[in-house]
């Protein structure tokens, strides 16, 4: 699912929100300007019909004319231009001036079919009705081009909502833009840097003092944690050599069954020592890094490591004279040993370990084969987990689950990873990558 900023949704937002103002505001104003214009026109039809009545009204007196009479002569005589005028008695048309449609009696067909006409009626004396009528034509065709012009000038309202929004969505976000750059910016638990702009909305100040009382408690949780170990570190590390130490005494005596239990003892305390040193390794914080290394020979120590893991147990080996790394070369070596060793420990077929070692495009790849082990894609991940063992080889191998989990964390602190790189049909393959070092580009410590 793709994420979009937040400085895009308000720029979008408000283009919207102008595209839809303009269509709004264009309708509001067509439907305003429409009504407006039908009531001054007839404003202006009653006006015009009070001077033709009155107009009626003199025509008759002067002439001593009844009203029916003399309606056509002072139609003529008081002709309005633009509009339809008509004269009826209840059962007849007596006078009309003008072009158009006949507009007729309110209620009879031909006042139905005048509905383009805006039509205002006057009564007269003797029964008549003054029927006086505008096309409606006139103002239907201003309103469109009024509506149009307003359509017309849509997309510029929303070109400048669109300029106009993004200057002020990215002035808005700049800040959220800033502190997710300082949070970014943070190697370990150093301490937040502050803002470059002091004025931060409140918002975003009070996110920014959230995050820093969060921080705090982190911090103060990590340094609980890596006091514990360091005080772990040295009050298990003393007895473990203690007891090992009596064991080793203690065998020198013995013989037969009391020898082998001893044997099997110092096995154990081995095995426990190993335990305790990768679970300290294992809670160093990989966002640190290492902060100073030295260049290590990355192909001298596969060799030391070979040559003690597998020692007769055979295998296809390839490692150049040189493949240098910057880091910790001790902890480098607990990596490449838990890979000989996984690979030792699963191989189950008569086909050799193989381990390869090349230099990649500024990537130094150490690859360690584990012929007829195969590893499903589901668990091609849950194998780097702390603890983890696959069921189908509980019961049949001894281990903690920490080897592949130590070796990629040991390669993240570097800078690198550790893949499993085989499908399920192929010999597991696992990956060592390690940033290349070379004298003119070191890598970041």
């Amino acid at each position: 699912m793709s994420r979009r900023p937040m400085a895009s949704r308000v720029t979008r937002g408000m283009a919207v929100v102008a595209a839809l103002s303009a269509l709004v505001l264009a309708g509001a104003a067509a439907g305003t300007a429409w009504l407006l214009w039908e009531a001054d026109q007839r404003q202006h039809l009653r006006d015009e019909a009070e001077s033709l009545v009155a107009a009626v009204e003199r025509e008759a007196r002067d002439e001593k004319m009844t009203y029916a009479e003399a309606a056509p002569e002072a139609l003529r005589e008081s002709t309005v231009p633009g509009v339809r005028v008509e004269v009826w008695t209840p059962a007849r048309l007596v006078a009309s001036t003008g072009s158009g449609p006949e507009i007729g009696r309110e209620g009879s067909a031909a006042s139905d079919a005048a509905a383009d006409w805006v039509v205002h009626r006057r009564r007269m004396p003797d029964g008549l009705m003054l029927v006086i009528a505008a096309p409606a034509t006139y103002g239907r065709r201003a309103l469109r081009v009024f509506t149009f012009s307003l359509l017309g000038a849509s997309p510029v309202c929303v070109a400048v909502a669109f300029a106009v929004g993004r200057a002020v969505a990215r002035r808005a976000t700049r800040p959220l833009i800033d502190l997710q750059a300082r949070i970014g910016g943070i190697r370990g638990l150093e301490p937040l840097p502050p803002a470059e702009e002091p004025d931060a909305p409140a918002e975003v100040s009070d996110l920014e003092d959230a995050f820093r009382s969060l921080w705090a408690r982190l911090e103060g949780m990590v340094r609980r944690e890596r006091e514990f170990a360091a005080n772990a570190s040295h009050e298990l590390r003393l007895p473990l050599a203690r007891i090992r130490l009596l064991a080793e005494r203690a065998r020198g005596g013995a013989d037969g069954a009391g020898r082998a239990a001893l044997d099997a003892q110092v096995e154990e305390v081995d095995r426990l020592v190993r335990v305790v040193e990768s679970l300290l390794v294992l809670a160093r914080d990989t966002s640190a890094g290492i902060p100073r290394g030295e260049a290590v020979n990355l192909a001298d120590v596969a060799r030391r490591v070979t040559a003690r893991v597998l020692d007769g147990a055979g295998g296809e080996y390839r490692f150049p004279d040189e493949a240098v790394v910057r880091g910790d070369e001790d902890l480098i070596e607990i990596a490449v040993q838990n890979l000989l060793e996984n690979a030792r420990k699963f191989a189950a077929a008569p086909q050799p370990i193989r381990a390869v070692l090349s230099d990649e495009g500024g990537l130094v790849r150490l690859e360690v084969t584990t012929p007829g082990a195969h590893i499903a894609a589901a668990q091609s991940e849950q194998l780097f987990d702390r603890f983890y063992r696959a069921p189908d080889v509980r019961p049949h191998r001894d281990g903690h689950g920490l080897g592949l989990a130590l070796a990629r964390h040991v390669a993240r602190l570097h800078g690198g990873d550790v893949q499993c790189v085989s499908t399920e049909s192929e010999d597991a393959r696992f990956a060592l990558q390690l940033p290349a070092w070379t004298a003119d580009r070191p890598p970041a410590g």
